[in-house]
């Protein structure tokens, strides 16, 4: 597959196969999203043993997908702000406040007072301050569009 990629873009070649893909064309954008919605649905799939190898269960389960991505696509008209108000929010809370609790909870410092409590607890009350002022931010941001 390098080597075709390779051969047909020569070193204009991109790490992810859909970046090679022409962006004007319809073609490419439906491939795009059926790469990317191809785990979905299997996944979704893999829930229900008994109908996996039914086709027509498949077919509901892809239609029914396409379908709500693009319910989703016409209720939210600014999607990139939604994602940038959802990733303030919970990407500073997936990494830098659930590790510190996780931490607490497995360890049980949170029973003694010291230097680590002291340090954990300034970790999560930053880890706050930037979810806070980042939600803010794309709060602010989503007002301004509309």
């Amino acid at each position: 597959m390098a080597v075709c990629g390779y051969l047909m873009f020569g070193s204009n070649v991109q790490s992810q196969i859909t970046l090679n893909l022409p962006t004007d064309k319809l073609s490419s954008r439906e491939a795009k999203y059926a790469l990317m919605v191809t785990p979905i649905v299997n996944a979704i799939k893999s829930w229900f043993p008994r109908q996996y190898n039914k086709r027509m269960f498949g077919l509901l389960i892809s239609a029914s997908l396409v379908i709500s991505t693009v319910i989703v696509a016409f209720a939210v008209p600014f999607f990139a702000t939604l994602m940038s108000l959802v990733g303030a929010l919970l990407s500073s809370t997936v990494s830098i406040i659930l590790p510190c609790l996780c931490y607490l909870k497995i360890s049980c410092s949170y029973r003694k007072i010291g230097w680590e409590m002291v340090v954990i607890c300034f970790i999560i009350l930053m880890g706050v301050a930037l979810a806070i002022s980042g939600t803010y931010t794309s709060l602010v941001q989503i007002v301004g569009d509309l």
